[in-house]
């Protein structure tokens, strides 16, 4: 549990994890669809849970998710991965009508394949074309291409944005 969090106006859920295996193929497999489901999904209901009360006392505050494009365009073998992030996607709907007579903003923002460890597979040539094959921009994206459009979300200049998921996937699948 958090500390001190009586100051918290933003909070910004970016953990997750990703499996490559359909959820219909192996029931022996089924603790890893626990733990993506336990990390994407619930990690950030508690955590957004355990802020709501200092948001609450001040009145405002923004919580913006990270979702993904595969909410939207399930790639090959992410099933689990798709699901986990399409339930992000619903709660932000529904957190924002919650929330919004509180002054508590509440979006995602829906990143397509990024450079980090977590793309290991865009590393391989087969990943990497697979990748650019979907972008009209044709590169990854840097993480700071997903964290400007973050920091947009919890900026003034937002104020009248909520309950959005903002794709930020290079044009993919156009």
């Amino acid at each position: 549990m958090l500390a001190d969090h009586r100051n918290v106006d933003m909070l910004v859920n970016n953990a997750g994890r990703s499996i490559r295996r359909s959820v219909a193929l192996s029931y022996d497999r089924f603790h890893d669809y626990e733990r993506t489901i336990q990390l994407n999904y619930l990690g950030a209901v508690r955590l957004i849970l355990a802020l709501l009360p200092s948001m609450r006392a001040h009145k405002s505050g923004h919580i913006i998710n990270i979702s993904s494009m595969a909410s939207q365009a399930p790639p090959p073998g992410g099933s689990v991965y798709s699901a986990t992030k399409g339930a992000v996607d619903t709660l932000v709907k529904h957190l924002a009508a919650a929330l919004g007579p509180r002054g508590i903003r509440v979006n995602a923002v829906a990143p397509g394949v990024v450079a980090t460890d977590m793309s290991n597979f865009a590393k391989t040539d087969a990943g990497r074309d697979y990748v650019l094959g979907l972008q009209t921009f044709r590169r990854l994206a840097a993480p700071e291409d997903i964290a400007d459009v973050v920091a947009f979300l919890a900026s003034r200049d937002a104020r009248w944005i909520n309950g959005e998921t903002v794709h930020v996937d290079g044009g993919s699948k156009l």
